[in-house]
């Protein structure tokens, strides 16, 4: 059954979006924006769809999913809006701009008896994929400790939209926006968190929340160390390098390579997803949106599930707790997780 989409929002996520439900045979039928730049960028992108002036007016059309692709400090009462009125809900990350409305989105959802899935497409990169199965077959052995950067490069001129970067719209800085992709697929291959120690700094006078984040994270026999930027110029891929007691796997960007006494490139990943475009991704969307609607379909919960989401916003918020408090150890809300390791 072809799905029959509305998509509820038209910044610089959208196009991607929008990109890869054509590519995967969804019908678009609306885009929510009163933008008229926006409104006819995406004319382009989905030229049979109405272009609506809010939310409302989406509800009223005869569509069953909803993609939510406003700034975060919307997307409960966008989303609960739309649950309400039996729309199923794709999520652009993160869910929310805070633990609390994440939690309350996916007890909507819930209540209200929809799906949702929140778009964390790094999980469906090929060397993600290929990481996930070894590390289930143990070929690293046991974890021991790991290392994540992101290392990005974002001008002045990214931040002179009007609220990017603050704690009201966005919810925070660089941890929350860009590296909340590279931590997310790092739990999602790991597992949880137990505590967080974190500092966050901005080298820009003007910004109010991080563009630079450090944390410390305890998960049990487990510790890793995480660096986010979004003034390391000129910008470069991120990594996880993951420390077992049999040999070691690093991803970076969109490869792996596996290092041990026969260390050897196993995915040669051609996609820069360093920038600040989303379209670099369209890829990984698509996978995302083939798994959503297919398991949909089969009644099961794909591996962008949205409740799935909880936990990296659950360390996310401790390390802003623990920033705020002069780097004191936060402890981690343990969520109940679906789909995130499978």
């Amino acid at each position: 059954m072809t799905r029959r989409v509305v998509v509820v929002g038209a910044g610089l996520a959208s196009a991607a979006h929008l990109t890869a439900l054509r590519a995967v045979g969804a019908e678009v039928v609306g885009v929510v924006t009163r933008d008229k730049t926006r409104a006819a960028a995406a004319r382009r992108l989905a030229p049979d769809a109405r272009i609506l002036p809010d939310v409302d007016a989406a509800a009223g059309l005869d569509a069953d999913t909803a993609v939510v692709v406003t700034p975060p400090s919307s997307h409960l009462a966008v989303a609960s809006a739309l649950a309400e009125r039996g729309l199923d809900l794709v999520i652009d990350k993160p869910l929310a701009a805070s633990l609390h409305d994440a939690r309350a989105i996916v007890d909507v959802a819930e209540r209200c008896g929809v799906r949702a899935a929140v778009t964390l497409q790094h999980r469906y990169k090929e060397a993600a994929r290929r990481a996930r199965q070894l590390l289930s077959d143990g070929a690293i052995g046991a974890l021991r400790s790991a290392t994540v950067t992101v290392p990005l490069w974002r001008p002045d001129s990214y931040y002179a939209e009007a609220g990017r970067g603050t704690r009201d719209r966005d919810g925070g800085g660089v941890l929350i926006t860009q590296a909340i992709h590279t931590l997310d697929l790092y739990l999602s291959l790991t597992g949880p968190a137990r505590s967080v120690v974190a500092a966050a700094s901005t080298s820009r006078g003007r910004l109010e929340a991080e563009d630079t984040v450090h944390l410390l994270i305890d998960q049990g026999s487990l510790a890793a160390s995480v660096t986010a930027s979004t003034a390391a110029w000129p910008g470069g891929a991120e990594t996880i390098h993951l420390y077992g007691d049999a040999g070691q796997l690093r991803l970076e960007g969109d490869s792996l390579v596996r290092i041990d006494a026969d260390s050897r490139s196993l995915v040669d990943g051609t996609v820069d997803a360093s920038g600040p475009d989303p379209l670099s991704m369209t890829a990984w969307f698509r996978s995302l949106y083939e798994d959503v609607f297919t398991s949909w379909a089969a009644g099961a919960a794909p591996l962008c599930d949205a409740r799935s989401g909880l936990p990296v916003q659950s360390v996310i918020d401790a390390a802003y707790r623990s920033a705020a408090a002069g780097s004191t150890p936060v402890a981690i809300s343990q969520e109940r997780e679906s789909a995130c390791q499978s």
